[in-house]
């Protein structure tokens, strides 16, 4: 698996050099200075089964279609007209922005956050912007405070629709809070550690870092959202604090918050050709390079804000290609 993505990271990155476009690196937990505009328009070849299923290649800060096409995005705010088929996720990992800050383009109040209309035009968010969402005992002032904004940069802001004082703000509210991601805290504490519970955790090969390519549920929960194009993965609907157990033993890769919609997450690297991800986590109980077993709790399940409730997002690779996980599950 190591090489496969060292040779796909290779010919990427050698058609963007050969074209004249720009090279773009794999991204960093915390946001890096980079261009205004990062254009990636060049055509680059999807193999055959790639371009069958419609999936995409994720590019920090670009993303290609199955067809070809390229978005241009911005590090700052920028409108955006809504097509068809889209949806607060699909334009989170179109423009490198996390789930939560989405979260903040429909509407600072009511239950229809997730809502987009074709034609309809959103602003969407700067990539230092966070989306707030009022807790009970919560004033504006003291969200203001807490995360070192002034109170007038966040009346300031149309979108959150302060007219005149006093700014009241009530539980579940969105605010769009301008720059307050840099010094957000992007990792949650570990309060415990779940160790391996598979046959090779009492063996003299508690790390052995292969797993058997026979994958478990990580966690036991209704299906919110099945795999189709653009969300080649299962969304598992349970409530927070759930316990998420690695589905097969592996080498955890990527242990902490994710710029482009995952939230908190954890990838498992199971050395057989099969990676696994986790995604919305509130809390990681495992750090990279860990040896987890199958059936470990390597964290807990989360929510990004308001957008589709808590639940686990859970994607497995074969050979770097997204699918569906429930043709891999036990039935």
């Amino acid at each position: 698996m190591a090489l496969l993505l060292v040779l796909v990271v290779t010919v990427y990155g050698a058609a963007f050099a050969q074209a004249g476009g720009p090279v773009v690196t794999t991204p960093t937990p915390r946001p890096t200075a980079t261009p205004t505009v990062l254009t990636a328009r060049q055509a680059l070849a999807l193999p055959p089964a790639a371009q069958r299923h419609g999936r995409f290649v994720f590019l920090p800060l670009a993303a290609q279609q199955s067809d070809g096409q390229f978005w241009d995005v911005s590090v700052g705010s920028f409108n955006y007209t809504a097509q068809p088929g889209d949806t607060l996720w699909s334009l989170a990992l179109d423009f490198g922005r996390d789930l939560d800050t989405l979260s903040c383009v429909t509407s600072p109040t009511g239950p229809d956050a997730e809502k987009l209309t074709p034609g309809q035009t959103i602003i969407v968010p700067a990539l230092d912007d966070l989306c707030y969402t009022v807790t009970p005992g919560d004033t504006l002032a003291s969200i203001a405070a807490r995360h070192g904004v002034p109170v007038a940069t966040i009346v300031g802001v149309p979108w959150n629709g302060f007219t005149s004082p006093p700014y009241s703000v009530r539980p579940r509210q969105r605010i769009l809070l301008p720059g307050a991601r840099l010094s957000a805290r992007l990792r949650p504490e570990r309060h415990s550690v779940s160790y391996a519970t598979d046959t090779w955790a009492a063996t003299a090969y508690k790390d052995w870092p292969f797993g058997d390519g026979k994958f478990i549920w990580p966690v036991q929960g209704w299906i919110s959202q099945d795999a189709h194009p653009g969300h080649l993965a299962i969304d598992i609907a349970v409530p927070i604090g759930t316990p998420v157990k690695a589905a097969d033993r592996g080498v955890v890769v990527k242990a902490g918050w994710s710029p482009v919609g995952y939230g908190f997450r954890v990838i498992i690297d199971h050395k057989i050709d099969y990676v696994t991800l986790y995604g919305h986590l509130s809390d990681i109980y495992v750090q990279e390079g860990d040896v987890v077993g199958k059936g470990q709790v390597i964290g807990t399940s989360g929510s990004n804000g308001n957008i589709t409730g808590p639940h686990l997002h859970f994607e497995i690779r074969d050979f770097g290609y997204l699918v569906d996980p429930l043709t891999l599950l036990p039935k």
